[in-house]
């Protein structure tokens, strides 16, 4: 499953992230990375999510969140 598609409020862990070394970088300075648990905290299914990863709170495109595979 990918993260474009868990719903508000669960949680889960990134498995792999399906994207060139330049957006794999990016999203390891923005603390995601393989293994990383992370809180949907909102998901409309259309347009951008908002993530919880520790205390921050991470805006991300759901194209790129349907790149991140999470189990």
């Amino acid at each position: 499953m990918t993260l474009g598609k868990l719903r508000k409020g669960k949680k889960a862990k990134i498995k792999k992230i399906l994207e060139e070394k330049d957006v794999k970088i990016k999203l390891t300075s923005l603390g995601l990375t393989i293994n990383t648990e992370v809180q949907m905290v909102k998901n409309d299914f259309v347009g951008a999510i908002i993530l919880a990863v520790s205390e921050n709170r991470i805006i991300i495109g759901r194209d790129l969140a349907n790149k991140i595979e999470i189990i």
